[in-house]
C-alpha cells in the first residue's frame, strides 16, 4: 500500500475549532471528541499506540521468573523442566534476556515437565540451550500479534476474505446484518446445555434471530448493557448456530467473558482453548487437554507411565554415577563409568518415548479443535495454535467494547461474519502509555472496536438488549435514568434482590443504594488514598460480616491504585479488592465504592460517567458509596447524592 509511505498526513486540526490535535489519538480537550481516521493514518496510530505498550510491557518486571531446564526440542515442540508445577495448560511463555522477554510458545500440557508448541521461529531460541528463563507474557505475545496484523495490511497481499476484515475498520465500509431467522426454540440454556424452564425475553429474542439471520460478510452489534442476559444470548445463539452446521468462535479479551458462556453449552461440540481464570468444575471437560486426554485413554497412561518409571530410574543412575565417578576420581581411576552407557541409553529411550508422547498429543489436539462445532478462546489464543488456521462460519465477540480493533481483528479474520457485543457507556480498551485516557477514557473510543462502529452508524442501527435482571430496583433505577436515559427496564424480579438481613441504617435492606457521607480528605502524589474512608470500608465490611454475609459475596472497589492497596493489606485475600477498571464484568451482592477524591482534577477523574456507571451496576442487593458529600462534585455522582437524599439513604459516617 503507497499509501502507507506517505509522510503528509500530519499535523491534523479539529474540524469543530480547529485545535492542533496531537498524536497518536487526535483527541480535542476542548470539544472533547476525537477524530475518526481511516487507512493509513489509523494504521499508523494502532502501530504507534501498541509499539508503546508494547515497551512498557518489556520493561514490567511483574510476575515469576522461573529457571527452567530443556529437556527437549522437536518439531516446533519444547519439553521444559521446571521443577515444580508454575505454568498451566494454556498459558503463553517468554524467555527473558538481559531483562527482556522474548515470545517463546504455548503451553500444551502442565506439571513439573511442561510441553510447549512454540511460536514460528522460537525454535532457534531453544535447540542448543540446557537453560532457559521464563515467564508468562501473553500481554507481550497479544502486542505481538496484533502488529503482526498490522503488517499483514501494510503488506497489501490481503486476500479478499481478509481485506473485507480489514476494510470494517480501515475503510468504513461494512454491512450491518438487517435479516432475521427463526430459532428452533427459545428456551434459556442452563449448565451444560440443557433446556431450561423458561424462555429469552422479547428483546433477547430479537437479537438472537438476527444473530441467526446474518450472512457472509455482515456485522451485527448487539449493545448489551450490564445484567440484560448477553450470556444467555451468546450461549443460545452458538447453540442454535451449530445446530444447523455452523462453525462457531465464541471469543473475548477475558477468559471469565468466555468461560460464562461456554459453561452453558452442550459439552459434546464445545471445545475450550487456553486457561480460564478459575477451572470450575463445570468447565474443565470442555478443556482441550482434558479432552484428549480422556480420547487416548488407556493407550496414553500405559506410555507416561513407562516415561515415568524411566525417570526414576535415570535418577537413580545418575545420583549412582555421580558418587562412582567421584570416588574414582579420589582413587585416581581415569576412564568412564559403566553406568555412564546406562544413563545414555536411558537417556535415548526417554527422548523417543517423550517424542512419541507428544506427537500423539499434538495429533489429537488437532483432531479435536477441527471436529468441535462450537471453540471458546480470548482473542489473543484464537491466533495461536492450535485454532490459527481454523475457519470459522460466525465470530462471536463478547465485551467488544474493551477490545481494540487490532485485537477483535485476531478473531475476526477467521470468520466469515460477525457478532460484536458490547456497551458503550462502559470504559473502552486500557491503554497505560496514554495519559489523557486516565481522565477522559472516551479518547479511546475511536480505537475499540465495538465504539468506534457505534460512533459511525448511531446507536439505533444496533440491537439492543433492553431488561435488567440483576441488581435491586433502587441501583438500576438510577443508573437507567442517569447513565442509559431510560432505555433499560428493570425486570419485576429485581424487586426481590435485596440482603436477607435485619439491620438499621446504612445497612437497611429496603435501603439499596445508599449514599455515606466521610468527610475525609484525598492524600498522595500519582495515585490517590483517603485514610478516613479506610476507616469507614472497615467498618461496614465488619458490621456486614456480623450480619452474616459471606465475605464472598462483598466487594470493595475504588478508582485509585494506592486506596486498593491499602485496602487490601487490611483484608488480605479475605476479601476481594479492586480497580474499578479492573472489576468491569463482575458482580457481588455487596459494592462499597470509595471514591476517595476530595480536589477538583481528582474528581473529574472519579466523575466519569462510564468509571461511575462500571462501579454502580456491579452491585446486585447493596450499593455503599462512600466519598466526601462536600467535595467539588458536578456530574453523576452529584445526580446519585441527590437520588439518596430523596430515597432517605444519604447517612453520615
Amino acid at each position: 500500500m503507497t499509501e502507507l509511505n506517505n509522510k503528509n498526513t500530519f499535523p491534523m486540526f479539529c474540524r469543530r475549532c480547529g485545535s492542533l490535535l496531537r498524536f497518536p489519538i487526535f483527541w480535542c480537550s476542548k470539544c472533547r471528541k476525537s477524530e475518526i481516521t481511516t487507512g493509513s493514518i489509523l494504521f499508523r496510530q494502532l502501530e504507534r499506540l501498541l509499539e508503546d505498550e508494547r515497551r512498557a510491557e518489556i520493561k514490567d518486571k511483574r510476575g515469576d521468573i522461573l529457571r527452567c531446564e530443556v529437556e527437549d526440542c522437536y518439531e516446533n515442540l519444547a519439553v521444559l523442566n521446571c521443577k515444580r508445577p508454575a505454568f498451566e495448560e494454556g498459558d503463553v511463555l517468554a524467555v527473558v534476556e538481559n531483562g527482556y522477554s522474548r515470545p517463546l510458545g504455548t503451553v500444551i500440557e502442565s506439571g513439573d515437565l511442561i510441553l510447549v508448541a512454540l511460536f514460528e521461529n522460537a525454535e532457534e531460541m531453544v535447540k542448543g540451550r540446557k537453560v532457559l528463563f521464563v515467564r508468562e507474557a501473553e500481554q507481550l505475545v497479544s502486542y505481538d500479534l496484533q502488529l503482526e496484523c498490522l503488517g499483514l495490511y501494510k503488506s497489501g497481499t490481503l486476500k479478499d476474505e481478509e481485506k473485507q476484515v480489514f476494510d470494517i475498520f480501515f475503510e468504513n465500509k461494512f454491512n450491518i446484518g438487517k435479516k432475521t431467522a427463526r430459532a428452533k426454540d427459545y428456551f434459556i440454556l442452563k449448565l451444560g446445555g440443557k433446556r431450561g424452564e423458561k424462555e429469552l425475553d422479547a428483546h433477547q429474542k430479537g437479537a438472537l434471530e438476527r444473530i441467526l439471520g446474518l450472512e457472509k460478510g455482515e456485522t451485527l452489534l448487539i449493545v448489551g448493557p450490564p445484567g440484560t442476559g448477553k450470556t444467555s444470548v451468546i450461549a443460545k445463539a452458538a447453540l442454535e448456530l451449530a445446530d444447523i452446521g455452523k462453525k462457531v468462535l465464541v471469543t473475548s479479551h477475558t477468559n471469565r467473558a468466555v468461560d460464562n458462556v461456554i459453561g452453558k453449552l452442550p459439552v459434546e461440540i464445545t471445545l475450550r482453548i487456553g486457561r480460564p481464570e478459575k477451572i470450575a468444575e463445570n468447565v474443565r471437560p470442555y478443556m482441550l487437554l482434558y479432552k484428549v486426554k480422556t480420547r487416548l485413554g488407556e493407550k496414553l497412561r500405559e506410555l507416561e507411565n513407562e516415561i515415568r518409571k524411566l525417570r526414576e530410574e535415570k535418577h537413580k543412575l545418575s545420583i549412582m554415577n555421580k558418587e562412582l565417578e567421584k570416588e574414582w576420581s579420589r582413587i585416581g581411576i581415569r576412564r568412564k563409568s559403566p553406568v555412564k552407557k546406562a544413563l545414555i541409553e536411558i537417556g535415548e529411550r526417554l527422548k523417543n518415548l517423550l517424542e512419541e508422547r507428544n506427537k500423539m498429543l499434538k495429533r489429537e489436539s488437532e483432531a479435536l479443535v477441527n471436529e468441535a462445532k462450537i471453540i471458546g478462546s480470548t482473542l489473543v489464543k484464537s491466533a495461536l495454535w492450535p485454532v490459527s488456521n481454523v475457519s470459522f462460519d460466525v465470530a462471536i465477540i463478547d465485551e467488544a467494547s474493551q477490545a481494540t480493533i487490532t485485537l477483535a481483528l485476531l478473531g475476526m479474520l477467521r470468520a466469515k461474519s460477525w457478532v460484536l457485543i458490547g456497551d458503550h457507556y462502559q470504559l473502552p480498551p486500557v491503554f497505560k502509555t496514554i495519559e489523557q485516557s486516565i481522565e477522559n477514557p472516551e479518547v479511546l473510543d475511536p480505537f475499540s472496536a465495538f465504539n468506534r462502529m457505534i460512533m459511525l452508524v448511531g446507536e439505533s442501527e444496533a440491537t439492543w438488549l433492553r431488561t435488567h435482571y440483576r441488581s435491586n430496583l433502587k441501583i438500576i433505577n438510577f443508573v437507567s435514568k442517569s447513565v442509559y436515559g431510560g432505555k433499560i427496564i428493570p425486570h419485576e424480579s429485581c424487586e426481590d434482590e435485596k440482603l436477607k438481613v435485619q439491620a438499621g441504617y446504612p445497612l437497611d435492606p429496603e435501603r439499596a443504594a445508599v449514599f455515606l457521607h466521610v468527610p475525609g480528605s484525598e492524600s498522595g502524589e500519582g495515585s490517590k488514598s483517603n485514610e478516613a474512608e479506610i476507616d469507614a470500608v472497615k467498618e461496614i465490611v465488619k458490621r456486614l460480616r456480623q450480619l452474616g454475609i459471606e465475605r464472598e459475596k462483598i466487594g470493595v472497589i475504588t478508582p485509585y491504585r494506592a486506596q486498593r492497596n491499602s485496602i487490601k493489606s487490611i483484608f488480605g485475600e479475605s476479601l476481594e479488592v479492586a480497580t474499578v477498571d479492573a472489576f468491569q464484568g463482575r458482580e457481588k451482592d455487596v459494592i462499597i465504592f470509595s471514591a476517595v477524591a476530595t480536589t477538583a482534577f481528582s474528581v473529574r477523574f472519579v466523575e466519569n460517567r462510564r468509571r461511575l456507571n462500571v462501579a454502580f451496576t456491579r452491585a446486585k442487593k447493596k450499593l455503599i458509596v462512600i466519598a466526601n458529600a462536600h467535595a467539588p462534585w458536578s456530574g453523576l455522582m452529584k445526580d446519585y447524592i441527590e437520588y439518596a437524599k430523596e430515597n432517605d439513604s444519604f447517612f453520615s459516617f
